[in-house]
């Protein structure tokens, strides 16, 4: 049994109907406590069950965030960066006074959003390397992601049962992808059986010499999820 805890709400999670209930009931003896029935809506968060399993998704979350970025109609993205992007501190003008600001919140809502969104992940943490002093190619970086969100609302995990209960990881790095200071950014993605159940993408500590040492560093990182 597991227990979700957020300021006043709870969700719990329990293979056992009836000591759910016991748990529900010896609660209520003590707290002001309405049980919701199964999960459906949870901090931006949509569940939905079918035969194929559980998924989660964030639909009504990216639409309030296009709307909050003026996009709910715009011309749509196939992918949420370009592969040629080499994004730099100094590239572009300086935002005016205001955009900042934005830029920053609609950054912050993009980081949410990876939440059950481990395609925009690389992404969001490119732009989200520019908070300090946005400029307009990052602000135009920004509204890639959102374009490709615009395009792609409905995409969540998928949770399924399965005979397997092994565990495997893939990683990955873009050797020195970051012209400001050499730095890869690495990522990984471990599946228990089918499902996706952590990922994860960061620029690395240290600058690396070669494609393999990046390579390695994120194996390393990696390993250490499995462990």
């Amino acid at each position: 049994m597991y227990l979700l805890v957020y300021v006043d709400d709870i969700i719990l999670i329990s293979s056992s109907d009836a000591v759910a209930d016991r748990l529900v009931s010896a609660l209520s003896g003590d707290f002001a406590v309405k049980d919701l029935g199964a999960l459906h809506y949870f901090l931006g968060l949509e569940v939905s069950r079918s035969s194929a399993g559980l998924t989660l998704t964030q639909q009504k979350y990216s639409l309030d965030l296009l709307r909050r970025a003026s996009m709910l109609k715009c011309k749509h993205a196939t992918t949420p960066m370009s592969a040629s992007d080499r994004m730099s501190a100094l590239d572009g003008d300086i935002l005016s006074p205001d955009d900042p600001t934005e830029y920053r919140s609609l950054v912050g809502g993009l980081q949410y959003l990876t939440i059950t969104r481990p395609d925009v992940s690389y992404a969001v943490n490119r732009v989200y390397q520019y908070l300090h002093a946005p400029r307009t190619s990052h602000w135009s970086a920004v509204k890639r992601i959102l374009r490709y969100i615009c395009l792609t609302a409905s995409y969540g995990l998928l949770l399924q049962p399965a005979p397997s209960c092994a565990l495997s990881a893939f990683s990955d790095a873009d050797w020195a992808g970051n012209p400001d200071d050499r730095r890869s950014t690495g990522g990984y993605a471990v599946f228990f059986g089918p499902n996706l159940i952590t990922w994860n993408a960061r620029k690395q500590a240290t600058v690396s010499r070669s494609s393999t040492e990046a390579e390695y560093k994120a194996v390393a990182n990696a390993t250490a999820e499995l462990i």
